[in-house]
């Protein structure tokens, strides 16, 4: 009796796993296609984690910046930047937050598929990043005002999330690497933010 049940039990197995083949239905969806080249204008926030060197005097601090995009095609795209990245001093005694004011631009390359309108993409950098911190006073010794603007350059992944028709959420994370006289400054900064394609 219960080498009939295991046979039947097997057969009906077999009988469900034979049945549930890939069945195409006759409605097909299509996604709407994109028309290039397009702009789009993404509003980021973040944070900043300075390493190296430059982890020694700050902290990791907020980011916030503007990224306007042109998309050549749905692979190929570039990008400007412009960002400010807060630094808050570990200095024990009165010195003042470092603040870098970035100001970038490069290629972006989209990783993509044929009926998804998320993809992922690599994309790299160069310009100008201005680093600032206003005067200060230790032990009743005045420090002045320090700003210097140096080239830099960036690297790192990112995402584009489709929310809908022309909204997209946008988040990356990127290696930053100042060319300073004394050696450079690095700091890797992920961040997110709603991207608006018009």
């Amino acid at each position: 009796m219960k080498i009939k049940n295991l046979i039947s039990l097997v057969v009906l197995a077999l009988m469900i796993l034979l049945s549930t083949g890939n069945v195409n239905s006759q409605t097909k969806y299509t996604t709407k296609k994109s028309t290039f080249p397009q702009w789009s204008l993404t509003g980021l926030g973040g944070v900043s984690f300075p390493v190296g060197n430059f982890g020694e005097k700050y902290k990791s601090g907020p980011t916030f910046g503007i990224d306007l995009s042109y998309k050549v095609n749905k692979e190929v795209g570039f990008y400007g930047k412009f960002g400010y990245s807060l630094f808050p001093n570990k200095a024990v005694g009165g010195a003042p937050d470092g603040k870098y004011l970035q100001y970038t631009a490069g290629p972006r390359y989209y990783f993509t598929s044929k009926n998804l309108k998320s993809s992922l993409f690599l994309e790299a950098g160069i310009g100008g990043y201005s680093f600032m911190q206003p005067a200060y006073t230790v032990n009743a010794v005045p420090v002045a005002e320090y700003q210097t603007t140096n080239f830099g350059v960036n690297a790192g992944v990112g995402g584009v999330l489709n929310l809908g028709r022309d909204v997209d959420l946008l988040f990356k994370a990127k290696y930053h690497n100042i060319l300073t006289p004394d050696g450079s400054s690095s700091f890797i900064e992920p961040v997110l933010g709603i991207d608006i394609r018009f």
